[in-house]
């Protein structure tokens, strides 16, 4: 009878591996994440899942479907952020879809996303910025052309957070691949591998935290907004259709 009843367990755990593969697989047939679709209603979510970045000049707004962001003359932050309980080891999916209006972005980058390390001394692992001469770029690659602007684009990352030579950082726009490093310290700023001699300390415990909304190191002369809807994080068990490098 014990034989019996652990071959069933073993057959229905099998088959919600398969099931669970077959789900986030088909999510991704056209290209690249996004492994769910995520709800359009995010102001219970949204609320009791982050907190307003310190500092923010101005609190995003945050409607039935999507967060307004806004950057008065003279402000430099109006943002949200994400992740108390993120650690290494842990992989993560992303994203939001954006629309930015050409006549309230300036011709300085600002930046519409950022993944950090968080602590003493935060640092900025990879970022999102947005021009209107450059449009939405990301490690120095093209996101979204700024002649696109005012229509909405899905901005995605993907990474697998780790100090050794084991994670990994992609990047999708409107599911397309644009950027990818594997076998990478997701701890560090790109491109860092301690096989090629990256090996700066890192203080633990380590922590992150993922940042949207409006952000620069500058102020602002004029008055910037932008709106993001379907904004989601989800972490991850199973990661299908890896980019590589790229």
């Amino acid at each position: 009878m014990r034989t019996r009843r652990t071959s069933f367990v073993t057959a229905a755990l099998r088959l919600a591996v398969l099931m669970l593969a077959a789900f986030a697989l088909s999510g991704c047939m056209e290209d690249g994440p996004i492994l769910f679709e995520p709800s359009q209603d995010y102001s219970d979510r949204v609320s009791k899942t982050c907190s307003v970045v310190p500092g923010s000049d101005i609190a995003p707004v945050v409607a039935s479907d999507r967060v307004e962001f806004e950057l008065p003359p003279g402000g430099d932050c109006s943002a949200l952020r994400f992740g108390d309980d993120w650690a290494l080891g842990h992989n993560y999916l992303m994203g939001f879809d954006v629309r930015l209006d050409r006549n309230r972005i300036g011709s300085r980058p600002v930046t519409l996303a950022r993944l950090v390390r968080s602590g003493a001394s935060e640092t900025e692992l990879v970022s999102v910025k947005a021009s209107r001469q450059n449009g939405i770029t990301v490690l120095g690659r093209r996101c979204v052309p700024a002649s696109e602007f005012g229509t909405w684009h899905r901005v995605e990352l993907r990474v697998a957070l780790s100090d050794q030579d084991e994670g990994f950082l992609e990047v999708f726009c409107d599911r397309k691949p644009i950027w990818a490093q594997d076998k990478i310290r997701t701890t560090l700023p790109p491109v860092c591998r301690r096989s090629e001699g990256c090996t700066i300390p890192v203080a633990k415990p380590v922590r992150f935290e993922w940042q949207i909304g409006l952000m620069t190191r500058h102020a602002v002369a004029h008055r910037l907004k932008i709106e993001m809807r379907r904004v989601f994080y989800r972490r991850l068990f199973l990661i299908p259709h890896r980019i590589g490098n790229l």
